[in-house]
């Protein structure tokens, strides 16, 4: 994979479990993917973008269609397969040593938190991860 290419792929994937932009200090340039993915999942879901935009720190309201939202993007980065399963470790060499290690972490501590639905299976699993991690957490 190109380097830029592996760089849009970890923005994206980071985006998707919850670290803000400002925390990642990413190149501008680099945002446009995820701006797309939110646009697109945005008009796939029927979430209003203000539930996205309360979820910062944490905050993580509990809306059906913000569900599905996050479902969308984890589908879009690759990180959920069609049984509902989020697999992270897919992603691990991306990481530097101390993001890997929040991240293997996060996966031991909350794993794939399953639900009714593929929509909350998503939801629960980051809501899991942003409660144990909720510094700079929220949704692109």
């Amino acid at each position: 994979m190109k380097t830029e290419k592996k760089m849009k792929f970890l923005f994206v994937v980071l985006n998707v479990v919850g670290l803000s932009l400002a925390a990642l200090d990413i190149a501008e340039h680099l945002r446009a993917p995820l701006k797309q993915m939110r646009k697109g999942c945005v008009e796939q879901t029927g979430v209003d973008e203000k539930y996205i935009d309360e979820s910062k720190n944490g905050n993580l309201p509990d809306i059906p269609e913000l569900r599905c939202y996050v479902l969308c993007l984890m589908e879009h980065s690759g990180i959920i397969d069609d049984a509902g399963v989020v697999d992270f470790s897919k992603i691990y060499h991306l990481f530097t040593p101390s993001m890997k290690e929040t991240f293997q972490d996060a996966t031991n501590d909350c794993g794939t938190i399953h639900g009714d639905t593929r929509c909350d299976t998503a939801y629960l699993t980051f809501k899991c991860f942003v409660t144990k991690y909720p510094k700079d957490a929220e949704l692109p």
